[in-house]
C-alpha cells in the first residue's frame, strides 16, 4: 500500500483488514492512483531534468556560433556591411571600416549618410547595384572604384543581395567588398608594358621583314650576277670585232669589189666567213637575249618578292592561278647556279596538275628558300647529291596542296627539329636563321604549315609545305581584299 494512504488510514482509525470487499476495493483503487501519480511525477522531473540540460546546451552551442560568428566578422580580411534603403550603414565590420579608410566601425557609421555619394566614386555605380540586386536579388564580384575618407580612389570588388522583410519590401542590403587595388594597378601596367611589347614587336618584326626580303634578294641576285657574267662574257669573246675587220676589206676593194670576192683568195674566203659568222652571231644574239630575259625575270622576282614582303606585312595575300611546275621551275632556276656547283642532281615528281589558285611569290619565295637550304646541306656529303622536288594533291583533302623538297644531306638531329624554325636559330656556321623562319610565317600567312622530318644526322632532310588551294571566286575575293 502507498505510504501516503496508509497513514491516512491510521489517522482516521480505520483497519482495511476490517472493512468490507467493497471498501477494500476502493482503497485498492486509490492506492493505485497514488503510485500511478508518483510515476507521472518522476516522469516529469525526468523530462523537465532533460529539457533543462537540452537548454543549457543549446544556449552554450548559440554562444558559441555567436563568438565565432563575431570573431570571424571582427577578423576577416574582406569588408562586411549591412546599410538600409536610406543609405545608411547598419553594420561593418572592422575590415570594411579600414577599407574606407576609417579607424572603426563606429566612426564609418557615424561619418556617412549617403553611400551612393560619400563612398562610390561615381553615384551612378552605386545606383546600378541597386537596381540589378531589384532586378536579380543580387549581383556578384561587381569592380568600382570607391573614394576613402583622405579622398584616395581605390577599386574594390563587391558582393551584395537584397534581404527583404515580411511586408515584401527591402530592408536591408548586405554583402562583402574586397580591395583589388594593388591587382587593378598590376593590371594597367601589365596593359602598358604589353603596348610597349608590341611597338618592339612591331619593330622587331619590321626589321624581320626587312632581313627576310635581304635574304631572298640575295639568292634571286645570285642569279642574276651569273646572267650578268655570261652576258659580260659573250660581250668579252664578241665576234664582232670579226664583222669589222670584213667590212673593212670590202671598204678596201669597193672599187674592184667582184674580182676581189671572185678571184683574189681573201675575197672567196671572206664569203664564206661572212657566213660562219652570221650564224655566230645569230647563236650569240640568242644566248645573250636568253641571258636577258633570265635577268629581266629575276629582277621582276625581286621586285614581287619586295612586293610579297610588303604584301605580307600587311597580311593581305594576293592570289593567281599559275601552273605548280612553273614556280617550282623558277625556284630551281633561281638556284641553277649553285646547284650545278655544287653537283646536285635535281629529281622532279610532279603528276599532270592543273593550274592552282596560289599565292605564287610567297610560295615561290619557300622554295628557292628551302631548295638554297637542301644544296648548303647536300655540299659537304661525298655520296650522291640528289634533291627530289615533289607536288601533289592531298589524298583525303584535294583542296590541298603539298609541296616537298628533299635532300640526302646531312639531315637534322631531333632536338634541332623543334626549334628549326625558330627566328635566329640556324646550324650553318655562315648562316642567319632568317630563312625557314621566314618562310614558316609565309606558310602561315596563306593558312598552311611548314613542317620538317629527318631521320637524323647523315639521313637527309624532307621540307613539307602544305597550303590551301582557293576557288576562282575566293581568289577574287582575296584580290580584292588586298
Amino acid at each position: 500500500m502507498h505510504s501516503l494512504l496508509e497513514r491516512q488510514l491510521k489517522k482516521t482509525g480505520v483497519n482495511p483488514t476490517e472493512q468490507s470487499e467493497s471498501f477494500q476495493r476502493l482503497l485498492a483503487l486509490v492506492d493505485a492512483v497514488y503510485h500511478q501519480s508518483d510515476e507521472d511525477r518522476r516522469r516529469i522531473e525526468r523530462s523537465m531534468e532533460i529539457n533543462s540540460r537540452e537548454l543549457i546546451l543549446r544556449n552554450e552551442q548559440i554562444a558559441t556560433a555567436e563568438r565565432k560568428y563575431r570573431d570571424i566578422f571582427n577578423n576577416v580580411s574582406e569588408g562586411i556591411f549591412q546599410y538600409g534603403a536610406d543609405g545608411r550603414f547598419i553594420s561593418v565590420n572592422p575590415a570594411m571600416a579600414a577599407l574606407c579608410g576609417y579607424l572603426h566601425a563606429e566612426q564609418l557609421k557615424t561619418a556617412i549618410n549617403d553611400i551612393g555619394k560619400q563612398v562610390y566614386v561615381d553615384p551612378a555605380r552605386h545606383a546600378l547595384i541597386l537596381n540589378e540586386c531589384a532586378l536579380h536579388g543580387s549581383v556578384k564580384n561587381w569592380e568600382s572604384e570607391i573614394r576613402r575618407q583622405d579622398g584616395t580612389v581605390i577599386w574594390i570588388m563587391e558582393s551584395t543581395r537584397a534581404v527583404y522583410g515580411s511586408d515584401g519590401q527591402v530592408a536591408y542590403y548586405e554583402g562583402v567588398m574586397r580591395d583589388i587595388h594593388a591587382r587593378k594597378v598590376a593590371e594597367a601596367e601589365r596593359e602598358q608594358m604589353q603596348q610597349r611589347l608590341s611597338a618592339v614587336a612591331r619593330q622587331a618584326g619590321m626589321a624581320e621583314i626587312a632581313t627576310g626580303v635581304l635574304h631572298n634578294v640575295g639568292n634571286v641576285l645570285n642569279s642574276v650576277n651569273v646572267s650578268a657574267s655570261l652576258c659580260a662574257d659573250h660581250a668579252k669573246t664578241s665576234k664582232l670585232p670579226g664583222l669589222a675587220k670584213a667590212i673593212g676589206l670590202l671598204e678596201e676593194h669597193r672599187a674592184d669589189l667582184p674580182a676581189f670576192l671572185t678571184q683574189d683568195p681573201k675575197g672567196r674566203q671572206l664569203v664564206d666567213y661572212l657566213g660562219r659568222l652570221n650564224d655566230c652571231l645569230l647563236n650569240e644574239q640568242r644566248e645573250i637575249l636568253t641571258e636577258l630575259d633570265s635577268l629581266v625575270q629575276n629582277i621582276e622576282h625581286v621586285k614581287q618578292i619586295v612586293k610579297s614582303q610588303q604584301t605580307y606585312a600587311r597580311t593581305a595575300v594576293v592570289q593567281e592561278k599559275v601552273p605548280v611546275s612553273e614556280i617550282v621551275e623558277d625556284a630551281i632556276r633561281i638556284n641553277q647556279e649553285s646547284l650545278e656547283r655544287h653537283r646536285v642532281v635535281v629529281v622532279r615528281e610532279f603528276p599532270n596538275l592543273p593550274p592552282l589558285t596560289l599565292d605564287k611569290h610567297q610560295v615561290l619565295q619557300i622554295l628557292v628558300n628551302l631548295i638554297s637550304n637542301a644544296k648548303y646541306a647536300m655540299r659537304g656529303c661525298a655520296g650522291e647529291r640528289t634533291l627530289t622536288i615533289s607536288a601533289a594533291l592531298r589524298t583525303d583533302d584535294s583542296s590541298r596542296l603539298v609541296l616537298r623538297v628533299t635532300d640526302t644531306g646531312v639531315g637534322i638531329k631531333g632536338d634541332d627539329l623543334e626549334r628549326i624554325f625558330s627566328m635566329g636559330f640556324t646550324t650553318r656556321t655562315d648562316g642567319h636563321g632568317f630563312g625557314l623562319h621566314t618562310s614558316a610565317l609565309a606558310a602561315q600567312s596563306m593558312g598552311g604549315t611548314l613542317t620538317a622530318q629527318s631521320a637524323g644526322p647523315e639521313k637527309g632532310a624532307t621540307f613539307s609545305l602544305e597550303i590551301p588551294i582557293l576557288a576562282e571566286d575566293q581568289a577574287v575575293e582575296a584580290g580584292k581584299a588586298a
